[in-house]
């Protein structure tokens, strides 16, 4: 190493000594400087005007903090401006400048504010599952019974959060784990939740209930309002389970079915040909349990004899 420098340093001299034995008279100052400048960096690899830039005072103003104000530094760099003018600074202080970092320029902005770079666990609650399982025919005949207890899970993540001047910029997840897994809270429906499917599968079929409403013990004015009220409720249907509300031949109202005959299935055509007739037998009015249909039937046929 110290070889080659001897000769790189012999080699400038020789060069200067030749440089030298050129006339100069006719140079500019300006080609005189720009010669002097190569040579030295040819010998030494240093740029002459970086070099005495670097020194040569500069307009500076600095942010910090949210505080302005301008100054005259001969640093190098913005970081050594701003240890040159008393300014603070630490790992916990970000320095953005209009300048790179290993060099100051005259008319440069220097802008330091605080930063903080935190890695953080973090603990997370993981909702849990609320399940209900069964169904009913009447929420107010119905109870909701517990199960089983939901437990929350629990996640475990690494957040990088970056803060600037006291506020969060940035907020990163590293890692996460889920610690402990939700169990599900059960709770079971208990209630009046017979189905269709229960009774035989019969369909829209009028013929099948009106043989059958003949072999009953009435009168033929009830069979004749039995016949027609099934129909134009549920076209003969003791399946039907379309509207929300109303159920089976006669469309009943499930809540007042399962009230006050807890232990037949609203879907059974035959009981509810049995209990609608002891219920208009009992008093009940046609008029408000089928209002639309009692109408249509008194159009056609007057007003059942006995009410």
């Amino acid at each position: 190493m110290f070889k080659t420098r001897l000769i790189g340093i012999v080699l400038a001299i020789a060069l200067m000594f030749v440089m030298s034995l050129i006339p100069t008279a006719n140079w500019t100052d300006k080609e005189a400087r720009y010669r002097s400048n190569t040579l030295i960096h040819m010998v030494y690899g240093i740029d002459a005007d970086v070099e005495k830039g670097r020194y040569t005072p500069k307009v500076v103003v600095v942010n910090y903090e949210g505080e302005i104000k301008k100054h005259i530094s001969t640093a190098s760099s913005p970081v050594f401006a701003l240890l040159e003018l008393g300014y603070p600074i630490s790992t916990m202080k970000k320095v953005v400048s209009t300048s790179p970092m290993n060099t100051l320029y005259n008319n440069s902005y220097i802008y330091v504010f605080s930063y903080r770079d935190t890695i953080d666990e973090v603990k997370l609650e993981i909702p849990y599952q609320r399940i209900v399982k069964g169904g009913t025919l009447c929420e107010r005949l119905s109870q909701k019974v517990l199960q089983q207890e939901g437990v929350l899970g629990i996640m475990t993540q690494k957040v990088r959060r970056v803060y600037e001047r006291g506020e969060l910029v940035m907020e990163e997840i590293l890692e996460k784990d889920i610690t402990r897994e939700p169990r599900a809270e059960i709770y079971i429906i208990k209630g009046p939740d017979d189905s269709p499917k229960e009774v035989p599968q019969i369909g829209n079929n009028c013929d099948y209930w009106f043989a059958y409403v003949d072999t009953i013990k009435a009168s033929e004015e009830e069979k004749r309002w039995l016949k027609w009220t099934m129909k134009y409720e549920s076209g003969c249907n003791a399946e039907n389970n379309r509207h929300p509300y109303y159920k089976g031949l006669f469309q009943w109202d499930p809540c007042l079915w399962y009230q006050q005959y807890p232990n037949d299935n609203i879907f059974d055509g035959r009981a509810q040909i049995k209990r609608t007739l002891e219920k208009v037998r009992g008093g009940a009015n046609p008029a408000r349990m089928w209002p639309a249909v009692y109408k249509l039937y008194v159009d056609k046929y007057g007003e059942l004899s006995w009410l």
